[in-house]
């Protein structure tokens, strides 16, 4: 598949990382730091990548291009909506920075299966992946009410949503490190 020219990929680095204790985006797994991973994968796929952070200084030695949060501290949200205020495209595929095992292969099945909707989000195993997921321009009114009423969670928000296909997916694609034991046992159980 050559690279996606009417999807914006997104890269979502703008969480504390609070219980991991320090950037885990920036942390190594086998060798190499998790953010570098996910943007060649996001590279592969989509000829623009956005990088939402409010930390460019951090990811400048990544090559891309980057946008801040309006109002940091909004969460998934605020970086959904910083990433349409800063893309030409009329949608966008969103990831989490902290995705190690991220491939091109799922994304390209959620894109091919998405069909015309306002969002195409990952599942497996009952669990929905809205950081593993397509969300239309479409979206943003609705988006921009939500953080206006400090409505927060991603989650909620696409529970409302009518237009959503629910993309099934196998693999481990959508596994995101949230603690130093999740790094540890993602060491031990893959290799590159």
């Amino acid at each position: 598949m050559s690279p996606v020219a009417d999807i914006t990929g997104v890269i979502l680095a703008g969480g504390a990382s609070s219980r991991f204790g320090e950037n885990k985006a920036l942390t190594n797994f086998l060798g190499v730091p998790i953010i570098k991973r996910v943007a060649k994968i996001m590279d592969v796929v989509f000829n623009d990548v956005l990088l939402v952070t409010n930390s460019p200084e951090a990811y400048e030695h990544l090559g891309l291009r980057m946008a801040r949060d309006d109002i940091p501290g909004l969460g998934p949200l605020g970086g959904i909506v910083a990433a349409f205020d800063n893309s030409l495209n009329d949608r966008i595929f969103v990831v989490a920075c902290d995705m190690p095992l991220l491939n091109a292969f799922t994304i390209e099945k959620i894109l091919t299966q998405a069909g015309p909707v306002d969002a195409a989000i990952a599942t497996h195993d009952g669990i929905h992946e809205y950081l593993l997921a397509l969300y239309s321009r479409n979206l943003l009114h609705r988006l921009r009410c939500c953080l206006g009423e400090e409505k927060l969670s991603l989650r909620d928000f696409c529970s409302h949503l009518s237009n959503v296909s629910w993309i099934p997916i196998e693999g481990d694609a959508w596994f995101n490190v949230n603690t130093k034991k999740d790094l540890e046992f993602l060491e031990k159980t893959h290799v590159d």
